[in-house]
């Protein structure tokens, strides 16, 4: 009988808990054990903004049940955080000193919130939010306060900014491009987009760099390259995230940006793999829940030694609400070369915006703001790479008829 394999999975969030899932599907009798610093079993990270909102408590955020773990046969181990790995003697070395031995390691400890070398960074009241720690802290910070700062309009720093306006603070959205989200939208959607925060009582400042952090012991507001000050009593930063690569590197794992990793999502180590916000492939760290979910399914076929999985990167696809307005964005939105055709529909009244971009009669990008239900047949076009020439006229009409054009 061939022994029973161990598949040690290095965090909780998404790639992680997705990996152990399948792995225990296709072969229950595996052994499967999660470490992770954290104290909360896995919870999506989008919703950690209705935790801070208040509209759900922390208990109703967890994806599964502790039963659920239990049932599946994977061993989830909180508070334990990974120190090293020796790859020689196939051992992961936790900070208590205990040593776990596995046949198949997965790096799936995600990243952290970026925070940009700014004056006055570590003063009290400057938060990042990525755990639901954080939340938990920034819920007891706004007890005391009543403007809040959020540096940063991308998706996270929008989320955080309606989120805190829902605790009833005043908050001002601080972002360095003159656009709002400038990687999933074009300039008429993001002023569609800019129009609808507004009317929800959040100010926006666009073009702004924040060159400092006012406040002694505690913040009082920020500086921006204008010279212009605004004044504040707490500031969020949601710069971005950085891949938590000193794992890997310590252990003598190549690392650039990200974990590198090739089309089987293995690392430069034998038998370890990286997934999700922790790994690079072809240069590209994804840092989405589409390629997180992607790479975890591929991974686990791949440590189960099946027929080889192969991964050729993911469309990059965001769909969330921004202010209670859906929102998505997939492929290429903001094409920059001439061969590029885009067919548009705005209904500024009812804050609608659609947009298709178009190379040689097949979609290759889309924008659907404020009315997303052609999304999931959209990207069935694209992934077909379907000529849609004789439809442009009308395909983004609210009544056309997708069916006609999937196979």
């Amino acid at each position: 009988m061939a022994p029973i394999l161990h598949i040690v999975i290095v965090g909780n969030g998404v790639a992680g808990v997705t990996a152990a899932r399948t792995i225990k599907t296709k072969n229950p009798e595996t052994r499967v054990s999660i470490y992770t610093d954290e104290s909360y079993q896995y919870y999506p990270r989008p919703r950690l903004y209705e935790v801070l909102s208040g509209e759900a408590e922390l208990q109703e955020v967890y994806m599964f049940s502790g039963e659920w773990y239990e049932k599946k046969g994977i061993t989830v181990h909180l508070n334990k955080k990974a120190l090293s790995i020796d790859v020689d003697h196939k051992e992961l070395i936790l900070e208590d000193g205990s040593q776990v031995t596995y046949d198949k390691l997965l790096l799936a400890n995600g990243g952290h919130s970026f925070v940009p070398p700014i004056k006055g960074a570590e003063t009290t009241g400057v938060f990042t939010l990525r755990t639901i720690k954080d939340v938990l802290d920034i819920k007891k910070f706004t007890k005391k306060t009543e403007k809040v700062i959020v540096i940063g309009g991308g998706l996270l720093g929008l989320e955080f900014a309606v989120s805190l306006r829902k605790l009833g603070q005043q908050v001002t959205v601080v972002e360095l491009s003159s656009r709002l989200l400038p990687r999933q939208l074009d300039q008429d959607g993001a002023t569609i987009l800019k129009n609808r925060i507004a009317s929800r009582g959040i100010d926006l400042v666009l073009g702004a760099k924040t060159v400092e952090i006012l406040g002694k012991k505690t913040v009082s507001g920020i500086l921006l390259d204008r010279g212009e000050t605004i004044s504040g009593d707490m500031v969020l930063i949601s710069a971005g995230v950085r891949s938590n690569t000193e794992l890997a590197l310590e252990a003598g794992i190549k690392v650039n940006r990200g974990v590198v990793v090739d089309g089987h999502l293995r690392t430069s180590a034998d038998n370890v793999y990286a997934v999700g916000d922790v790994a690079e492939f072809e240069g590209r760290v994804y840092g989405i829940i589409p390629a997180a979910l992607e790479q975890a399914t591929i991974a686990a076929a791949n440590m189960m030694e099946e027929k080889h999985s192969v991964y050729a990167g993911t469309v990059p696809s965001n769909t969330l609400k921004v202010v209670d307005v859906e929102l998505t964005s997939i492929g290429l939105v903001n094409p920059e070369e001439p061969r590029y055709e885009e067919i548009k529909k705005t209904d500024k009244k009812k804050g609608i915006y659609k947009k298709l971009v178009l190379d040689q009669g097949k979609i290759v990008g889309a924008i659907l703001l404020g009315d997303t239900k052609g999304f999931m047949p959209i990207k069935k076009l694209i992934a077909q790479e379907t000529d849609i020439t004789e439809y442009r006229n009308s395909i983004l009409n609210d009544d056309f008829d997708y069916k006609k054009l999937i196979h």
